[in-house]
């Protein structure tokens, strides 16, 4: 749809909103085309081409500020918007001040990021890498028994935002996805795993690294065996990392804490991780594919440390929660709170050398039951988990059917060292990054 076509419809529901009797008023934009792929015994299974598109509208009456959605661009939706939302407006009793919000000295965001290489992506160059990523994973060991998921996708969509206060946002992006997952079988061990790349050129797309990095992951399961119960000196690998530290991202949330949701509540200023551990959000980060140059309410980012050498320098703040402490955003509105492009400081050693000064310990490459295995205010979790002995300093024989538990506060101010490995994985606004982390002793709960 043509984008000052969807500005001017914008700008019409912001001005008849006002002539309604709101106070304020915001409407937003948003659309995404996709396009995605199958693959599954030597052929397509399912193909997929889209384009969904949407209206999302705010605006305060009386104090509170409701809310309302459409699909449709027609004058009948407009009036379903405003009654929606002043209908939304009437039953809200909600103490916090919401706001509609520019900057006079910024009114004006524009991010377009030319991405000429997304043109690239073709149902042909799709079913044709496909084809032969499949052949391949097959091909790459005789324990190989099957693919059973692969997947090729794209999207792209711009997001628009318009205001009475005279904010117009426009920000476009787009990603590419590969995601494989393959069974492996060993006499009676079946064991199953996969892996994924994404980024912005189909042309950079390695095949043989992907293979690599799959099949060194999902092989050695078939070898893997219990331990025995008790504490051992860990490594949490930089993929299992980012997923047991994002499973308590929101306990860095200004809302989360003015609710009694996270003990971090007051402990600005304190020493909450080890020395050595340093957390920072880059929205611009140069090694992030999606950059953030603003939030989703207008406010423009900014770089932070929010642990820097240990200590809790920052909450994150949206302009609800900033208004409740009387303090600026930090430009983590995104519906709620959020982050966009995170980074944990990466260390000097390989993982390797770590493992060599440990002796003898344990190496965490997967951790499941997040949802359910782990209490994201107290901090305590007991997880199921997979990896290696370390054994002699070196990463060995393959662990699994073990629980790691713990706490995560605890875990953080005993942060022995940061590995030099960063990966990272995307999350809703950006991306996350870290290395391995060599975190002392956890309890282990395996063989009896």
């Amino acid at each position: 749809m043509d984008l000052e076509y969807v500005e001017s419809f914008l700008k019409k529901i912001v001005d008849k909103a006002v002539e309604f009797g709101f106070e304020e008023a915001q409407a937003a934009y948003s659309a995404d085309s996709s396009m995605a792929i199958e693959i599954l015994f030597g052929e397509v299974s399912s193909f997929e081409n889209s384009t969904g598109r949407g209206i999302s509208f705010k605006a305060k009456m009386n104090g509170q500020m409701g809310r309302a959605h459409t699909t449709e661009f027609t004058d009948e939706a407009i009036d379903f918007l405003l009654n929606s939302a002043s209908d939304n407006c009437k039953v809200l009793d909600d103490e916090d001040p919401d706001f509609i919000y520019c900057d006079p000295e910024h009114s004006e965001l524009i991010y377009k990021p030319v991405n000429e290489a997304y043109g690239k992506n073709t149902y042909k160059r799709f079913v044709d890498l496909g084809l032969s990523l499949e052949k391949n994973l097959l091909k790459s060991s005789d324990k190989i028994a099957a693919v059973d998921y692969l997947r090729i996708s794209c999207s792209k969509g711009p997001d628009i935002l318009v205001n009475s206060k005279g904010l117009k946002v426009l920000k476009d992006s787009d990603i590419l996805t590969v995601v494989a997952g393959c069974r492996a079988l060993s006499g009676e061990v079946v064991k199953s795993g996969g892996d994924f790349w994404y980024g912005k050129d189909i042309d950079l797309f390695d095949e043989k690294a992907f293979i690599d990095r799959l099949t060194s992951k999902l092989l050695p399961k078939l070898e893997a065996k219990s331990i025995k119960s008790g504490p051992y000196e860990t490594i949490i690998e930089n993929e299992a990392f980012i997923s047991l530290f994002g499973s308590f991202l929101s306990n860095f949330y200004a809302y989360s804490m003015q609710k009694g949701l996270s003990l971090l509540n007051g402990r600005v200023g304190e020493k909450i991780a080890s020395d050595c551990f340093n957390f920072s959000e880059y929205p611009m980060y140069e090694k992030a594919y999606n950059k953030v140059p603003f939030d989703g309410e207008g406010v423009l980012t900014m770089d932070k440390d929010i642990i820097k050498d240990g200590v809790f320098t920052t909450a994150l703040y949206n302009l609800k929660s900033a208004y409740k402490e009387g303090c600026k955003s930090t430009g983590n509105g995104f519906g709620g709170t959020s982050v966009t492009n995170v980074v944990i400081k990466a260390g000097n050693r390989s993982v390797d050398e770590i493992a060599k000064d440990i002796g003898e310990g344990l190496f965490i490459t997967d951790v499941s039951g997040l949802h359910a295995g782990l209490n994201p205010i107290s901090g305590d979790f007991s997880l199921l988990s997979e990896g290696y002995l370390i054994k002699d300093g070196k990463v060995a024989d393959s662990v699994e059917q073990i629980t790691i538990a713990g706490n995560f506060y605890d875990i953080m101010l005993n942060v022995k060292e940061i590995a030099n490995d960063t990966r990272s994985l995307p999350n809703s606004n950006g991306e996350f990054f870290s290395p391995s982390v060599y975190v002392g002793q956890i309890n282990v709960s395996g063989e009896n």
